[in-house]
């Protein structure tokens, strides 16, 4: 009769890095903390919408009343 032979376990070392190692011992993000990092981009982009409102309403204004000016001209 055939002896069985036994499967023999391969001997693997993986290497992973330190800053790896605690990356993935870090816990992921909790749902309070994606909401904080929401809200601190929207915070961004409000100053970023303040600051483009502030540098385009003098160019609107002058163009209101350029196209005021050119429409009592017309009439």
């Amino acid at each position: 009769m055939a002896h069985s032979r036994q499967l023999e376990q391969p001997n693997v070392r993986l290497h992973m890095a330190k800053t790896r190692r605690r990356q993935a011992l870090m816990p992921l993000h909790s749902a309070a903390s994606h909401k904080l990092a929401l809200i601190v981009g929207y915070r961004a982009m409000a100053l970023i919408n303040q600051d483009l409102t502030r540098m385009f309403t003098p160019c609107e204004e002058e163009a209101e009343r350029r196209l005021t000016q050119f429409r009592r001209k017309q009439q």
